[in-house]
């Protein structure tokens, strides 16, 4: 059996890409067990900072018509400083208990960025492992159709013998979408980083990166050790670019084999790739290259949300 590229495993011999799925589908499961309690607390802070919030616009509004009525009664008088310092300082007394801030603001906030980021790192492993699981499974499912007749035949002589497949096709399927519905891929977790949006994509089915959000550009781009890492070579020639924040540098156009945002997955996508010096530039995703799954930033603040059905509509136009 071993010359067949079998292995034993407990009871049974199974091809070796079969202990490396279970692995995975080991991976996968864990990555479930872990999203559970984050999104939770995701949850419970948004809905907490929502309703500080609202009490927060509440109290400013009812201040404002006080101060409105107290302005229009001390108007030409000495009284007319006093009560404009009383009001800021009833204001600051409403910021400093704890208050919430605006939802375009909460992705910044220092505990929600840290949930937000091991959410993001989770949304990227799942999307690399399931890429590669699915690849497996069919490997291994061609495999078993394919054995040797003199294995097979050597196979029903020794009924003692047991073999696999570990895993049948329906249930891999089952596993990934699973963990699909649990992380919420139409769902892409977003974070703020000095006041840039950002969220992670996976480059080539293999390497995770985090990139800025540019919601009114089409292009993509990426550093030179995004491109590396993700076994981009191939470059063509220099050639100048404006940035999004308008920032003139040069970059190499390439392309892109595969770019998973979210649910959303392109193929032979054009790019462009900064120079090493400009590493600290950062990479940018324009929104407008996946328009097709219709973007829009969700009402919490903290993510950008995809219509897959919008896209699917759209494809079979």
């Amino acid at each position: 059996m071993r010359p067949q590229g079998f292995r034993p495993f407990g009871s049974r011999w199974v091809l070796r890409e079969e202990v490396a799925l279970k692995r995975d589908l080991d991976a996968l499961e864990e990555i479930v067990r872990r999203t559970i309690p984050l999104k939770r607390q995701i949850e419970l802070a948004v809905a907490d900072n929502n309703l500080r919030w609202q009490k927060q616009q509440s109290a400013n509004q009812l201040i404002d018509e006080i101060a409105a009525a107290m302005r229009r009664s001390a108007v030409g008088t000495d009284e007319e400083k006093k009560v404009q310092k009383q009001i800021a300082q009833l204001k600051k007394a409403t910021r400093e208990l704890r208050d919430g801030v605006a939802p375009d603001h909460l992705g910044g906030l220092p505990h929600m960025r840290a949930m937000l980021e091991s959410m993001t790192l989770l949304h990227q492993h799942a999307a690399v492992l399931s890429v590669r699981i699915e690849a497996n499974s069919n490997l291994i499912q061609r495999a078993y159709q394919q054995l040797p007749s003199k294995v097979s035949d050597w196979i029903k002589r020794h009924p003692e013998i047991e073999i696999g497949p570990l895993y049948r096709p329906e249930q891999v399927d089952l596993a990934t979408r699973k963990t699909r519905a649990m992380l919420g891929v139409d769902e892409i977790p977003m974070f703020l980083q000095d006041k840039q949006k950002r969220i992670g994509v996976v480059l080539n089915d293999q390497f995770p990166c985090v990139l800025t959000v540019a919601p009114q550009e089409k292009r993509l781009i990426v550093t030179s050790n995004m491109a590396l890492s993700a076994g981009i070579t191939q470059l063509g020639p220099l050639q100048t670019i404006k940035l999004p924040g308008g920032q003139t540098t040069k970059a190499h156009a390439a392309t892109i084999k595969h770019l998973r945002v979210g649910s959303a997955a392109l193929h032979e996508v054009s790019a462009l790739v900064l120079q090493p010096s400009e590493e600290h530039l950062g990479g940018v995703l324009g929104l407008k290259l996946i328009q097709a799954w219709n973007p829009q930033f969700s009402a919490s603040g903290i993510g950008v949300s995809l219509d897959t059905e919008n896209r699917t509509s759209t494809a079979a136009k």
